[in-house]
């Protein structure tokens, strides 16, 4: 399932962006290497300035970046993009903003708060650095799921 991704919120869940940095490229550079291990793919729309000024629309491979135009905000970018879709039922979107995530629910879409993305990356990323996605207990009911496929 392709994940549409608010990437402001997703930002604004790691502490927001530091002096001098707005550190778009690290979320990017996250949900890329989540995309990798997952094999599935992403947007991220961001609020603001495109991380390259000639592109408000870039494709980096299992990554689309998006960002509105001038005095349209990320939310509506999202909303248009969930009703544009041809299965929206087949979208995730990540999103921490109430009225967007009800709104998403209503076309159909999956919805995770960027705190549960965050957990999805962390499991994923203990499960890259042991080497195995073998459950550590017995009773790992979500790692037996994934390590047989069934936990998306």
């Amino acid at each position: 399932m392709p994940y549409l991704i608010d990437g402001n919120n997703l930002l604004g869940s790691w502490g927001g962006p530091h002096t001098g940095d707005d550190r778009r490229p690290e979320v990017v550079r996250r949900v890329a290497a989540f995309c990798r291990a997952r094999n599935v793919s992403a947007t991220v729309v961001f609020d603001g300035h495109p991380l390259r000024p000639e592109m408000a629309a870039q494709e980096l491979g299992l990554v689309s970046l998006r960002v509105p135009p001038a005095g349209v905000d990320a939310d509506t970018l999202i909303r248009e993009l969930v009703e544009r879709a041809p299965r929206a039922a087949e979208l995730i979107v990540v999103t921490s903003d109430k009225a967007l995530h009800s709104y998403v629910k209503t076309l159909g879409a999956s919805v995770l708060r960027a705190h549960e993305w965050n957990a999805l990356e962390r499991r994923l990323t203990v499960a890259q650095e042991s080497g195995s996605e073998k459950p550590e207990h017995e009773d790992d009911v979500e790692g037996w799921l994934r390590r047989f496929g069934d936990g998306d």
